[in-house]
């Protein structure tokens, strides 16, 4: 019986695909015949699956290939590979995603407790390439990747409304599909990605609402955190003026398609935040503590009892909850995050993301410089007026047909 059904989509990146693939050979506790990979081409020019062909397989490998047209789109890759998934879960990758080789025991792990969970986690993004070998070695996995060096954007983001997701007020944001799992029957009830979203961005958060609105537990897992290929792209790097305007025109799109986001969520809100990188903030319940409490885990025994105090004092309005894990404890990890949205937040963070402020404040000093900072400017700028343009335009379409 499949398990898992690994949806790989990916256009002209067949080097990068082939350490992703290479990585997920030999997955610990699973038989060759439990889990699938199931890579879908985007329409690629490269000959990818000539190249991906060298390399041995240790599980149950399929490859579509899909011609370019006018609807070719990110949602529809995905949608055509968990179509294709006799898995009972769907893990969702991107093409430049390399996991360690107990990927999918640690997500089974989570879903042996709750089968109705979105599962996201995080990226390491690299500084350089890497070869096949330490992918097939495993020597790529003997550097510690958790430095401020190595964080993406969510990760800084962690760092001030913490690990547990569960007690954001828009937890739904912090879905990216270029690491993340669900079950088959939740795309099956939602129909999958909506394919309306053209260009960059926005289809993933689509479906992380909807999921949403179902009532699933959103979570995050540390212990399937990839690494992202270097190819071009770091963290900090200001996206080009094309992705601004896919991007933008997405997030249209789903207030369009919600109208109820207007109110949840203001739009402006959303822009605001990734202008002044306070994103974190955004997604944060309002701060209306009285009395703030610190716990510190040191050892599996003392669980039971700190347990029950995080749980009571949680159920009572007027309490802040900190949690530091020096067991970096999956279960416990996963076990604070299905208390949902409690009455009192209850922020958790393991220890090995234990920072100074100073140091952060300086890295990311360092990262958003002033000539970056003015580059943004001048494209947000851009895109306002491509904005207005839009509107403009679609108002003398109205106008036309009415006369």
């Amino acid at each position: 019986m499949i398990k898992f059904s690994v949806v790989i989509p990916t256009y002209n990146n067949k080097v990068l695909l082939n350490n992703t693939l290479e990585a997920l050979n030999d997955q610990l506790d699973f038989e060759s015949n439990t889990y699938e990979v199931i890579v879908v081409d985007d329409g690629s020019s490269d000959d990818t699956l000539q190249y991906i062909q060298e390399t041995p397989r240790t599980y149950i490998f399929h490859y579509i290939y899909l011609e370019r047209t006018p609807d070719s789109c990110r949602a529809r890759v995905r949608n055509t590979g968990w179509k294709r998934a006799q898995g009972q879960f769907v893990v969702f990758l991107d093409a430049d995603m390399i996991v360690k080789r107990n990927y999918l025991r640690e997500l089974q792990l989570y879903f042996e407790v709750n089968k109705e969970l979105l599962v996201i986690s995080y990226r390491f993004m690299l500084k350089e390439p890497i070869a096949l070998e330490d992918v097939r070695s495993g020597q790529i996995f003997e550097k510690n990747y958790r430095t401020l060096d190595y964080f993406e954007a969510r990760h800084f983001d962690s760092l001030v409304h913490s690990f547990n997701i569960a007690t954001l007020k828009h937890p739904w944001h912090c879905v990216f599909s270029c690491n993340m799992a669900l079950p088959r029957a939740v795309l099956e009830q939602l129909d999958g990605f909506d394919e309306n979203y053209k260009g960059w961005g926005m289809e993933d958060t689509d479906i992380g609402y909807r999921c949403y609105l179902l009532g699933m537990r959103i979570v995050s897992h540390l212990g399937i955190e990839a690494l992202h290929q270097y190819h071009g792209e770091a963290f900090g790097d200001v996206k080009n003026q094309e992705k601004m305007i896919e991007w933008d025109q997405n997030i249209a799109r789903m207030y369009r398609k919600f109208p109820s986001l207007h109110k949840e969520l203001p739009r402006w809100r959303i822009n605001l935040a990734y202008f002044t990188r306070r994103v974190p903030q955004i997604l944060m319940r309002p701060a209306r503590y009285m009395k703030t409490y610190h716990f510190t885990v040191k050892s599996e025994e003392e669980l039971p009892l700190l347990k029950e105090k995080i749980e009571e004092l949680s159920s009572r309005p007027g309490n802040l909850v900190i949690v530091w894990d020096e067991l970096e404890s999956a279960a416990f990890h996963l076990w604070i995050q299905l208390l949902g949205y409690t009455r009192s937040e209850v922020r958790y963070y393991p220890k090995s993301f234990l920072f100074e402020r100073k140091e952060i404040k300086q890295f990311l000093g360092n990262v958003f410089t002033w000539k970056k900072l003015l580059v943004l400017s001048f494209r947000c700028i851009r895109l306002l007026s491509s904005r207005l343009t839009r509107r403009f335009s679609r108002r003398l379409t109205l106008q036309s047909a009415r006369k």
